[in-house]
């Protein structure tokens, strides 16, 4: 059920699951209104997989794992290749942390440039009590702020997991 073109519209979608097209935007767009039931939301999946509907293309509700506590502290970063082999080392200020992930703002690295294969990096504050304390996590994006300042998303890593909750408990 092809419409022209060759492609899966989901007009073909509510043709063969029997509902209104409207409804089957509403589900595969997740939007918000009327909750349908999980047994209709799984059969206009399923038949849109089924079709070929590219549905590995539709929006995802984006959800945060954990809390962002707003901090602005400065911190040594340090670029790891794979085998914990040190790329380069160099300064940042860590703002947006939860126990997930943060944010690093005003970062200064002596090579001037990231890696471009796989890499993760250490960040360890350079004050207070964790000063010694290194959370390892691996870059996700980049980010724009404030006077288009460049920054870099980081999720912490699974096996740091303590670490990254007494972080995320540093007050600034």
């Amino acid at each position: 059920m092809k419409e022209r073109g060759g492609k899966v519209t989901q007009i073909a979608i509510a043709r063969l699951v029997g509902l209104h097209v409207s409804t089957i935007s509403k589900i595969l767009n997740r939007r918000p209104g009327p909750s349908h039931s999980r047994k209709t939301i799984r059969k206009v999946f399923e038949a849109a997989r089924r079709l070929g509907y590219p549905v590995e293309c539709l929006k995802h509700e984006h959800r945060r794992r954990h809390r962002r506590r707003i901090v602005n502290l400065p911190v040594e970063i340090s670029l790891y290749l794979a085998g914990d082999v040190l790329y380069d080392r160099g300064t940042a200020v860590l703002r947006d942390v939860s126990l997930s992930g943060a944010l690093l703002r005003a970062m200064v690295l002596p090579g001037m440039r990231l890696p471009t294969n796989l890499h993760s990096l250490g960040i360890r504050l350079l004050k207070g009590r964790l000063q010694d304390t290194e959370v390892r996590g691996r870059p996700v994006r980049f980010s724009y702020g404030e006077e288009d300042s460049l920054g870099l998303a980081v999720e912490f890593l699974g096996t740091e997991e303590l670490k990254a909750k007494r972080l995320a408990a540093v007050r600034a």
